[in-house]
Protein backbone atom coordinates (compact mmCIF):
# COMPACT_ATOMS: atom_id res chain seq x y z
CA UNK A 1 0.00 0.00 0.00
CA UNK A 2 1.35 3.28 -0.70
CA UNK A 3 1.58 6.34 1.70
CA UNK A 4 -1.38 8.47 1.23
CA UNK A 5 -1.68 12.37 2.77
CA UNK A 6 -4.43 13.65 3.43
CA UNK A 7 -4.01 17.87 3.32
CA UNK A 8 -5.27 19.61 5.82
CA UNK A 9 -7.28 22.87 4.54
CA UNK A 10 -4.87 25.34 5.79
CA UNK A 11 -2.46 24.56 3.20
CA UNK A 12 -1.93 21.80 0.15
CA UNK A 13 1.77 21.62 0.46
CA UNK A 14 2.18 20.44 4.66
CA UNK A 15 5.43 18.75 5.08
CA UNK A 16 6.98 19.83 1.60
CA UNK A 17 9.26 22.23 1.20
CA UNK A 18 6.55 24.76 0.15
CA UNK A 19 3.61 26.35 1.97
CA UNK A 20 0.86 26.95 0.02
CA UNK A 21 -2.89 28.52 0.36
CA UNK A 22 -5.87 27.22 0.23
CA UNK A 23 -9.13 28.69 -1.79
CA UNK A 24 -11.50 26.40 0.86
CA UNK A 25 -12.45 24.29 -2.06
CA UNK A 26 -13.12 20.75 -1.66
CA UNK A 27 -9.55 18.73 -1.08
CA UNK A 28 -8.89 15.93 -3.23
CA UNK A 29 -7.11 12.83 -4.16
CA UNK A 30 -5.79 11.23 -7.21
CA UNK A 31 -3.17 8.83 -8.61
CA UNK A 32 -0.22 10.13 -10.63
CA UNK A 33 2.16 8.49 -13.30
CA UNK A 34 4.55 9.35 -15.89
CA UNK A 35 5.71 7.98 -18.70
CA UNK A 36 7.54 7.96 -21.86
CA UNK A 37 6.37 9.23 -25.48
CA UNK A 38 5.53 6.84 -27.61
CA UNK A 39 8.43 7.35 -30.39
CA UNK A 40 10.84 8.33 -28.01
CA UNK A 41 12.93 5.03 -29.09
CA UNK A 42 13.16 5.94 -32.51
CA UNK A 43 15.67 7.46 -34.62
CA UNK A 44 15.69 11.75 -35.00
CA UNK A 45 17.10 14.21 -35.79
CA UNK A 46 19.42 16.92 -33.86
CA UNK A 47 21.87 19.43 -35.05
CA UNK A 48 22.64 17.48 -38.47
CA UNK A 49 23.20 14.34 -36.69
CA UNK A 50 20.27 11.13 -36.18
CA UNK A 51 20.20 10.47 -32.78
CA UNK A 52 18.83 6.98 -31.12
CA UNK A 53 18.53 6.20 -27.09
CA UNK A 54 18.55 3.25 -26.65
CA UNK A 55 17.76 4.26 -22.94
CA UNK A 56 16.55 6.89 -21.00
CA UNK A 57 15.71 7.67 -17.22
CA UNK A 58 14.50 10.26 -15.57
CA UNK A 59 13.94 10.66 -11.68
CA UNK A 60 10.89 13.46 -11.28
CA UNK A 61 11.54 14.28 -7.71
CA UNK A 62 7.57 16.01 -6.84
CA UNK A 63 5.12 17.84 -9.39
CA UNK A 64 3.30 21.33 -8.02
CA UNK A 65 0.47 23.05 -9.70
CA UNK A 66 -0.35 26.21 -9.50
CA UNK A 67 -3.45 28.48 -10.05
CA UNK A 68 -1.45 31.34 -11.54
CA UNK A 69 1.02 31.71 -14.92
CA UNK A 70 4.53 30.77 -13.69
CA UNK A 71 5.58 33.54 -11.08
CA UNK A 72 7.74 36.26 -11.58
CA UNK A 73 9.01 35.48 -8.03
CA UNK A 74 10.94 32.61 -9.71
CA UNK A 75 13.85 35.57 -10.54
CA UNK A 76 14.33 36.69 -7.51
CA UNK A 77 16.19 34.83 -4.78
CA UNK A 78 13.30 32.64 -3.62
CA UNK A 79 12.22 29.10 -5.66
CA UNK A 80 8.87 28.94 -4.04
CA UNK A 81 6.13 30.86 -6.60
CA UNK A 82 3.43 33.31 -5.02
CA UNK A 83 0.52 31.96 -5.99
CA UNK A 84 -1.86 29.45 -4.72
CA UNK A 85 -1.66 25.71 -5.72
CA UNK A 86 -4.26 23.50 -6.78
CA UNK A 87 -2.35 20.04 -5.97
CA UNK A 88 0.72 18.39 -5.58
CA UNK A 89 2.43 14.89 -6.41
CA UNK A 90 4.81 15.54 -3.08
CA UNK A 91 6.37 12.15 -3.91
CA UNK A 92 9.25 10.77 -6.69
CA UNK A 93 9.01 7.75 -9.65
CA UNK A 94 11.88 6.71 -11.49
CA UNK A 95 10.56 6.90 -14.82
CA UNK A 96 11.54 4.77 -18.29
CA UNK A 97 11.35 7.32 -21.12
CA UNK A 98 11.58 4.79 -23.77
CA UNK A 99 8.10 3.14 -22.64
CA UNK A 100 4.90 4.50 -23.17
CA UNK A 101 3.70 2.19 -20.26
CA UNK A 102 2.41 4.28 -17.31
CA UNK A 103 4.37 3.86 -14.53
CA UNK A 104 3.22 4.83 -10.88
CA UNK A 105 4.55 7.54 -8.24
CA UNK A 106 5.43 6.68 -5.12
CA UNK A 107 2.25 8.65 -3.78
CA UNK A 108 -0.98 9.78 -4.51
CA UNK A 109 -1.36 13.47 -5.50
CA UNK A 110 -3.83 15.69 -3.54
CA UNK A 111 -4.84 19.01 -3.04
CA UNK A 112 -8.15 21.20 -4.20
CA UNK A 113 -11.17 21.19 -6.54
CA UNK A 114 -9.59 23.95 -8.07
CA UNK A 115 -8.07 25.09 -12.00
CA UNK A 116 -4.17 24.97 -12.57
CA UNK A 117 -2.64 27.02 -15.09
CA UNK A 118 1.17 26.14 -14.52
CA UNK A 119 3.12 23.18 -13.23
CA UNK A 120 6.29 22.42 -12.19
CA UNK A 121 8.62 18.97 -11.58
CA UNK A 122 10.93 19.11 -8.95
CA UNK A 123 14.14 17.34 -9.93
CA UNK A 124 15.44 16.22 -6.70
CA UNK A 125 15.79 13.16 -4.07
CA UNK A 126 15.63 14.92 -1.12
CA UNK A 127 15.47 18.88 0.13
CA UNK A 128 15.37 20.88 -2.44
CA UNK A 129 17.79 23.34 -1.00
CA UNK A 130 20.22 20.89 0.06
CA UNK A 131 22.89 18.27 -1.73
CA UNK A 132 21.12 15.49 -3.35
CA UNK A 133 22.71 11.89 -3.45
CA UNK A 134 20.10 9.46 -3.48
CA UNK A 135 19.58 9.68 -7.64
CA UNK A 136 20.76 10.58 -10.98
CA UNK A 137 18.43 12.98 -12.33
CA UNK A 138 18.58 11.78 -15.57
CA UNK A 139 21.00 8.84 -17.40
CA UNK A 140 20.96 8.48 -21.33
CA UNK A 141 22.29 6.80 -23.75
CA UNK A 142 22.80 6.39 -27.36
CA UNK A 143 24.38 6.91 -30.18
CA UNK A 144 24.53 10.11 -33.14
CA UNK A 145 25.75 9.32 -36.46
CA UNK A 146 26.53 12.01 -39.44
CA UNK A 147 28.72 11.34 -42.52
CA UNK A 148 29.12 7.71 -41.69
CA UNK A 149 30.95 8.38 -38.37
CA UNK A 150 28.89 6.99 -35.31
CA UNK A 151 29.38 8.17 -31.62
CA UNK A 152 28.40 6.03 -28.92
CA UNK A 153 27.52 8.16 -25.99
CA UNK A 154 26.35 8.14 -22.72
CA UNK A 155 24.90 11.09 -20.02
CA UNK A 156 24.56 11.22 -16.27
CA UNK A 157 22.20 14.43 -14.94
CA UNK A 158 23.06 15.31 -11.23
CA UNK A 159 22.16 18.89 -9.70
CA UNK A 160 24.80 19.70 -7.00
CA UNK A 161 27.88 22.23 -7.10
CA UNK A 162 28.34 21.87 -10.45
CA UNK A 163 24.78 22.89 -12.12
CA UNK A 164 25.30 26.07 -9.75
CA UNK A 165 26.13 29.37 -11.06
CA UNK A 166 28.90 31.51 -9.66
CA UNK A 167 28.14 34.49 -6.98
CA UNK A 168 28.66 37.51 -8.43
CA UNK A 169 27.47 39.97 -6.01
CA UNK A 170 29.52 38.98 -2.54
CA UNK A 171 26.72 40.84 -0.75
CA UNK A 172 24.49 38.31 -2.12
CA UNK A 173 25.64 35.01 -2.02
CA UNK A 174 22.32 33.50 -1.65
CA UNK A 175 20.96 35.46 -4.76
CA UNK A 176 20.98 32.12 -7.17
CA UNK A 177 20.29 29.11 -4.81
CA UNK A 178 20.98 25.47 -5.96
CA UNK A 179 16.78 25.26 -6.31
CA UNK A 180 16.34 27.60 -8.86
CA UNK A 181 18.41 24.61 -11.09
CA UNK A 182 15.87 21.86 -9.97
CA UNK A 183 13.01 23.38 -11.04
CA UNK A 184 11.39 22.94 -14.57
CA UNK A 185 8.37 25.94 -14.90
CA UNK A 186 5.69 24.80 -17.11
CA UNK A 187 2.90 26.50 -18.83
CA UNK A 188 -0.03 26.53 -20.20
CA UNK A 189 -1.95 24.26 -18.69
CA UNK A 190 -6.05 23.91 -18.10
CA UNK A 191 -6.66 21.51 -15.52
CA UNK A 192 -9.44 21.00 -13.15
CA UNK A 193 -9.08 18.56 -10.28
CA UNK A 194 -11.47 16.53 -9.27
CA UNK A 195 -11.53 13.17 -6.83
CA UNK A 196 -10.31 10.26 -7.72
CA UNK A 197 -8.67 10.84 -10.97
CA UNK A 198 -5.51 10.27 -12.88
CA UNK A 199 -2.80 12.27 -13.47
CA UNK A 200 0.00 11.51 -16.25
CA UNK A 201 3.03 13.27 -16.94
CA UNK A 202 4.70 12.59 -20.19
CA UNK A 203 8.46 13.20 -21.11
CA UNK A 204 9.91 12.96 -24.30
CA UNK A 205 13.72 13.43 -23.94
CA UNK A 206 14.04 14.30 -27.44
CA UNK A 207 12.95 17.61 -26.66
CA UNK A 208 16.08 18.30 -24.95
CA UNK A 209 18.20 17.70 -27.73
CA UNK A 210 16.96 20.94 -29.31
CA UNK A 211 20.14 22.91 -28.48
CA UNK A 212 23.55 22.56 -30.60
CA UNK A 213 24.84 19.21 -29.07
CA UNK A 214 27.91 18.41 -31.20
CA UNK A 215 28.63 15.03 -29.96
CA UNK A 216 31.90 15.04 -32.22
CA UNK A 217 33.92 16.67 -29.30
CA UNK A 218 32.61 14.51 -26.50
CA UNK A 219 35.33 13.38 -24.18
CA UNK A 220 35.92 9.33 -23.76
CA UNK A 221 34.25 7.73 -20.71
CA UNK A 222 37.71 7.28 -18.79
CA UNK A 223 38.53 11.12 -19.17
CA UNK A 224 38.37 13.06 -16.16
CA UNK A 225 35.96 15.42 -17.57
CA UNK A 226 33.58 12.39 -17.34
CA UNK A 227 34.06 10.91 -14.41
CA UNK A 228 34.48 14.30 -11.90
CA UNK A 229 31.87 16.64 -12.96
CA UNK A 230 29.97 16.16 -9.93
CA UNK A 231 32.42 16.18 -6.81
CA UNK A 232 29.58 14.64 -4.37
CA UNK A 233 28.82 11.80 -6.89
CA UNK A 234 32.00 10.70 -8.99
CA UNK A 235 31.19 7.71 -11.01
CA UNK A 236 33.29 4.98 -13.24
CA UNK A 237 33.60 4.25 -17.22
CA UNK A 238 30.84 1.64 -16.52
CA UNK A 239 28.30 3.87 -14.85
CA UNK A 240 27.14 5.40 -17.96
CA UNK A 241 26.41 1.88 -19.44
CA UNK A 242 23.05 1.15 -19.14
CA UNK A 243 21.63 -2.80 -19.30
CA UNK A 244 19.20 -2.97 -22.42
CA UNK A 245 15.15 -3.00 -21.99
CA UNK A 246 15.57 -6.23 -24.36
CA UNK A 247 16.97 -9.70 -23.41
CA UNK A 248 20.41 -9.73 -24.88
CA UNK A 249 21.34 -12.03 -27.09
CA UNK A 250 22.66 -15.86 -26.66
CA UNK A 251 26.52 -14.26 -26.31
CA UNK A 252 25.95 -13.00 -23.08
CA UNK A 253 28.44 -10.49 -23.40
CA UNK A 254 29.29 -7.60 -25.73
CA UNK A 255 25.92 -5.68 -25.06
CA UNK A 256 25.40 -2.30 -23.06
CA UNK A 257 26.39 -2.96 -19.78
CA UNK A 258 27.40 -6.68 -19.97
CA UNK A 259 30.43 -7.84 -20.12
CA UNK A 260 32.87 -7.76 -22.77
CA UNK A 261 33.69 -10.70 -25.16
CA UNK A 262 36.78 -12.56 -24.83
CA UNK A 263 38.85 -15.32 -26.31
CA UNK A 264 40.09 -18.15 -24.72
CA UNK A 265 42.64 -16.41 -22.63
CA UNK A 266 40.14 -14.45 -21.00
CA UNK A 267 41.21 -11.04 -22.89
CA UNK A 268 39.08 -8.76 -24.84
CA UNK A 269 38.77 -9.81 -28.29
CA UNK A 270 41.00 -7.29 -30.07
CA UNK A 271 37.80 -6.97 -32.44
CA UNK A 272 33.67 -7.86 -31.76
CA UNK A 273 34.47 -7.51 -27.87
CA UNK A 274 31.45 -5.00 -27.97
CA UNK A 275 28.41 -4.69 -30.23
CA UNK A 276 28.58 -1.49 -32.45
CA UNK A 277 30.14 1.45 -31.20
CA UNK A 278 30.51 0.36 -27.87
CA UNK A 279 33.53 0.11 -25.70
CA UNK A 280 35.06 -2.24 -23.32
CA UNK A 281 35.96 -0.21 -20.14
CA UNK A 282 36.88 -2.66 -17.34
CA UNK A 283 36.04 -5.66 -18.67
CA UNK A 284 32.16 -3.92 -19.11
CA UNK A 285 30.92 -2.86 -22.35
CA UNK A 286 29.24 0.89 -22.70
CA UNK A 287 29.71 3.76 -24.62
CA UNK A 288 32.66 5.64 -26.07
CA UNK A 289 32.06 8.90 -24.93
CA UNK A 290 30.05 11.15 -22.37
CA UNK A 291 28.58 14.16 -22.20
CA UNK A 292 29.77 15.85 -19.16
CA UNK A 293 28.01 16.10 -16.31
CA UNK A 294 28.47 19.89 -15.36
CA UNK A 295 28.00 23.06 -16.38
CA UNK A 296 31.35 24.47 -15.59
CA UNK A 297 34.04 21.98 -17.68
CA UNK A 298 37.01 23.21 -19.35
CA UNK A 299 38.15 20.33 -21.65
CA UNK A 300 36.60 18.12 -24.32
CA UNK A 301 32.65 18.58 -24.39
CA UNK A 302 32.41 21.52 -22.09
CA UNK A 303 29.34 23.42 -24.04
CA UNK A 304 27.57 19.89 -24.18
CA UNK A 305 27.18 19.72 -21.32
CA UNK A 306 26.20 22.73 -20.32
CA UNK A 307 23.55 22.49 -23.46
CA UNK A 308 21.99 19.48 -22.18
CA UNK A 309 21.27 20.45 -18.90
CA UNK A 310 19.75 23.85 -20.93
CA UNK A 311 17.52 20.84 -22.83
CA UNK A 312 15.99 19.79 -19.60
CA UNK A 313 15.03 22.77 -17.64
CA UNK A 314 13.60 24.74 -21.24
CA UNK A 315 12.32 21.73 -22.98
CA UNK A 316 8.82 22.74 -22.81
CA UNK A 317 5.76 21.34 -24.21
CA UNK A 318 8.02 19.58 -26.99
CA UNK A 319 9.00 17.30 -23.97
CA UNK A 320 6.88 17.24 -21.00
CA UNK A 321 2.78 17.18 -20.76
CA UNK A 322 0.39 16.47 -18.56
CA UNK A 323 -3.21 15.44 -18.66
CA UNK A 324 -6.01 14.67 -16.35
CA UNK A 325 -9.08 12.20 -16.57
CA UNK A 326 -11.87 11.57 -14.15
Amino acid sequence: MRPLALLGAAAVCAGAAACYGTTGDALVTFSAYAQGAPDAAQPFVANGFTVQLTAARMHLGALYFDESPPSTSFDQPVCVATGVYAAQVAGPVEVDLLSSRPQEFAVYGNGSADLAVSWQIWLTSGDINEANLGAHMVDLEGTATRDGQTYSFGAIVTINDNRLPAVTNPAAPGENPICKERIIQLAPIGIQFTGGGTLTVTVDPRGWFNENIDFSTLPRVADEDCLQGDSLLPVDPSDYARASETPPGDAGCGGSAQACCVDETGAPLATGACEGALTCNDGVCGPTFCIPNTNFATGAGALQGRELFNGILTGGPSAYSVTYSK
